[in-house]
């Protein structure tokens, strides 16, 4: 069972929140996840699915990407979408602050929209950071598509001449997938809407890595790399937010734990 109900010794509520096993959170949170996108890395690694998937946007007779200046995917996808990804930021931390005022209806999920605005921000700031410091290019700059840098995967050598190529992971996609942290806080507030949160996060980081992809911008695995960031940034906030959370019912409260819909006879 991973949802448990935990009552104090006087017989109150906790709090409003659910308390998790902390096992299972690890298991289907960070370990299967973990291993699934470490197959990834080597699938992408020692194939050549990112070129193959590229050569569909590029025109190779006139030596260009024909959707690169797209109004739909420029205009609309990348730019208003990213102000809407904002918007949607702003709104978190407008929730956040009105929580603080203690006759506020939003009080008793404070910590929750704390975990949701810090884990918003996480895991773009980290993008950011690896977007300065590793030799990935664009498709629009290698050498196989128009442009003059090598075409670079995770593992290969590097030579020190290189320039920062300022494009792995993938930006863009990151302000979308980082709505995974909704998963999460549906999953503490309200399990029953945490695939509702989720398929927000992945629907948008879809839309905005697609977009990305199709004008030359990003091979595939940038963006499902910016989603693995995103993902374990969301998860590990959580974790510590939520610490006193993740309990396990045979090590915690063992006399006050009880399980959701189960009586209490005494």
């Amino acid at each position: 069972m991973i949802f448990l109900t935990v009552v104090g010794n006087k017989g109150l509520l906790l709090n409003s929140y659910k308390v998790l096993d902390f096992s299972q959170f690890v298991k289907y949170h960070i370990s299967l996840p973990l291993l699934a996108w470490l197959a990834l890395l080597l699938c992408f690694q020692y194939t050549q699915i990112d070129v193959w998937l590229a050569k569909h946007f590029y025109n190779t007779a006139l030596q260009q990407w024909p959707y690169r200046e797209h109004w739909l995917l420029q205009a609309v996808i990348h730019k208003t979408g990213r102000n809407a990804v904002y918007a949607v930021g702003g709104g978190m931390l407008i929730c956040l602050i009105m929580s603080c005022r203690t006759t506020s209806k939003l009080s008793p999920y404070r910590r929750a929209l704390a975990f949701l605005v810090m884990a918003g921000v996480t895991g773009p700031l980290v993008i950011t950071y690896l977007k300065s410091h590793t030799h990935i290019y664009c498709p629009w700059d290698v050498s196989l598509f128009g442009g003059s840098k090598p075409h670079i995967k995770l593992f290969d050598s590097i030579s020190d001449t290189l320039s920062v190529g300022h494009c792995f992971p993938a930006g863009h996609s990151s302000l979308g997938f980082t709505l995974v942290n909704l998963y999460f806080f549906c999953l503490i507030v309200k399990p029953a809407y945490k695939f509702y949160g989720l398929a927000i996060g992945l629907l948008t980081g879809t839309v905005f890595a697609m977009a990305q992809e199709i004008r030359g911008a990003h091979f595939l695995s940038h963006d499902l790399f910016t989603l693995a960031v995103c993902w374990f940034c969301s998860a590990t906030v959580f974790m510590l937010f939520f610490r006193k959370h993740l309990l396990s019912a045979t090590e915690n409260f063992p006399e006050n734990i009880i399980p959701n819909n189960v009586p209490n006879n005494r």
